[in-house]
């Protein structure tokens, strides 16, 4: 762990200038998707049903990253908590598209989004929630009072 932490440490210039555009990056390219699912709706928006659940879960995750990308950014102490959120929704959203699936090719695409691209980014989200809990650390810790005249 230590040797990890070291080497992040190493590279988190260049990190906190990747990660802000992949996080914006994965936000926008989500948009699209959170489209198709409220058209496969079809006029029930706002009804009970499971596609309405697909929606706004995805809305949350776009809304994360997003925050996330400002967060990682200003090195702002909060981001542990919600990288960690993030990761949790990806972990969760990968799991329910696994378990609501169809046999056939919706099944092998939720296969590949969540071995791909979900399950991946919650783990550098989890990463990355454990790496910035340094930075809250640093901002929580006391300052030295005031000499007094």
């Amino acid at each position: 762990m230590y040797e990890l932490r070291m080497t992040l440490a190493a590279h988190e210039g260049t990190l906190r200038r990747w990660l802000p555009t992949a996080f914006r990056t994965a936000g926008f390219l989500l948009m699209p998707w959170i489209v198709v699912l409220a058209m496969d709706v079809k006029g029930h928006f706002g009804a009970r049903n499971l596609s309405n659940s697909w929606v706004w879960l995805d809305v949350m995750e776009v809304s994360a990253l997003f925050l996330l990308a400002s967060l990682v950014r200003r090195r702002h102490r909060a981001t542990s908590p919600v990288a960690s959120a993030t990761a949790v929704l990806l972990g969760m959203d990968a799991f329910f598209d696994l378990w609501s699936a169809h046999r056939g090719s919706s099944y092998l695409q939720a296969k590949a989004l969540a071995y791909f691209a979900e399950l991946p980014s919650a783990t550098v989200l989890a990463a990355l929630s454990w790496y910035s809990l340094a930075w809250a650390a640093v901002a929580a810790a006391p300052r030295p009072a005031p000499a007094r005249r």
